[in-house]
């Protein structure tokens, strides 16, 4: 696992964010442990942090902790169970996205089209971590925007569906359904970004 620099601005806000970027990124194994001790020299923070960010991260879904084995990544989804999660998020973010066509004025456009070429460039350069990341603050984008009260849902549902995130399709592909997606909000366009939306979480 590579080492962030020390800062002692980092929030738990921040640290969760980083830490579900390892996770999506296969840097933590299922049901690894989780410790404080090292994550709080990691980010130089005292262990507070730490211990807030394990808690949230618990409550959606991606970390578990146990009496006496304290926190761990959550263990792999089952296949059975994986198609119900994709469900489940394919749902939500088919409410989300319809919603943000409706509310989303100039400046979430100008942000998703930045967010978009984040992810373009990190296809680009072959990252699968940063295709990942990316990849998963694209979706939030419209989902945190549309529902304040679906997002943390949503984020625990993502998140464990993209642990060890792993597409069949290649960069190229991806690119072309999420340009899809992106075009179809921008022309506020229902019917073709939920189409274009489904076709993409798979």
């Amino acid at each position: 696992m590579s080492i962030d620099p020390i800062k002692s601005d980092y929030t738990r806000e921040k640290i969760c964010d980083i830490l579900r970027s390892d996770l999506i990124a296969g840097k933590f194994s299922h049901d690894q442990p989780l410790r404080e001790i090292s994550l709080a020299k990691r980010f130089g923070v005292s262990r507070g942090p730490i211990r807030d960010a394990f808690l949230k991260l618990t409550q959606e879904g991606s970390l578990v902790y146990e009496t006496n084995r304290g926190v761990r990544v959550h263990s792999a989804i089952a296949d059975d169970e994986r198609k119900i999660m994709i469900n489940m998020r394919l749902e939500l973010e088919k409410y989300c996205i319809s919603k943000y066509i409706d509310i989303a004025v100039q400046k979430d456009h100008d942000e998703l089209e930045i967010l978009l070429e984040r992810f373009k460039c990190a296809c680009l350069r072959d990252s699968l971590p940063g295709v990942a990341e990316s990849d998963l603050s694209l979706h939030r984008h419209w989902v945190a925007r549309a529902s304040s009260n679906l997002e943390p849902i949503w984020l625990g549902l993502a998140v464990r569906i993209l642990m060890k995130y792993s597409r069949l399709k290649t960069f190229e592909e991806s690119i072309e359904e999420h340009d899809k997606i992106v075009e179809a909000i921008l022309l506020k366009n229902k019917e073709r970004a939920l189409l274009v939306l489904s076709a993409n979480i798979v």
